[in-house]
């Protein structure tokens, strides 16, 4: 049986497609959830602000370690904890507060969709075209999975000294933590969870 021209040719197309689209349904590996990325350049203190709530509420480890300086960071830890652990944060730098971060991020999974992080009453101040003071009380939510500490919820108010980096983008240069209520402040939580 012989089929007319036009059919072997509407054939042969029809093979060529199926051929050439044949990769389209392999498997591809997934990305990890580290190469997912909501970084946004931070250009404006703003947009810093927003990859640090991104960072936290999703315990993206990267991104959170984009927002800290990594040359001549300091975290100042609430007074009335950093008396009851000398030592601790005296000189708590950089890697530090990547490690503090990781460990949680590691008690956390899976991570909860209720993680948030908000300020109020945010105040700034102007100190130079490259550098701010940035004030706000903050409530801070991270549901983990270690039963050895209870608090989810931590609340106080926070210092940041941001900075533009080489690159002309805003960082975390320095932090202090103030324990306002009876919750648990943001020092506790790093003490919980920094491992020397």
């Amino acid at each position: 049986m012989f089929l007319p021209k036009n059919h072997l040719f509407l054939i042969c197309i029809c093979l060529m497609i199926v051929a050439g689209t044949t990769g389209c349904f392999n498997e591809r590996t997934p990305k990890k959830p580290e190469d997912n990325t909501d970084w946004l350049t931070p250009t404006e203190p703003s947009i810093l602000i927003e990859n640090l709530q991104k960072a936290i509420s999703t315990l993206n480890l990267n991104n959170y370690r984009r927002c800290i300086a990594t040359e001549n960071f300091r975290f100042k830890a609430d007074p009335t904890i950093t008396a009851n652990n000398l030592g601790l944060f005296n000189s708590w730098t950089w890697d530090n507060e990547t490690q503090y971060f990781n460990n949680l991020s590691q008690a956390s999974k899976p991570v909860s969709s209720n993680n948030s992080l908000q300020f109020v009453n945010t105040r700034i101040i102007n100190i130079s075209s490259d550098s701010l003071e940035l004030t706000a009380d903050y409530n801070l939510s991270i549901y983990h999975q270690d039963t050895s500490f209870q608090s989810v919820t931590f609340a106080g108010l926070l210092s940041f000294q941001m900075k533009r980096n080489r690159q002309n983008e805003w960082q975390i240069a320095g932090w202090q933590d103030n324990k306002t209520k009876s919750t648990p402040c943001w020092t506790e939580l790093r003490q919980h969870f920094f491992a020397p």
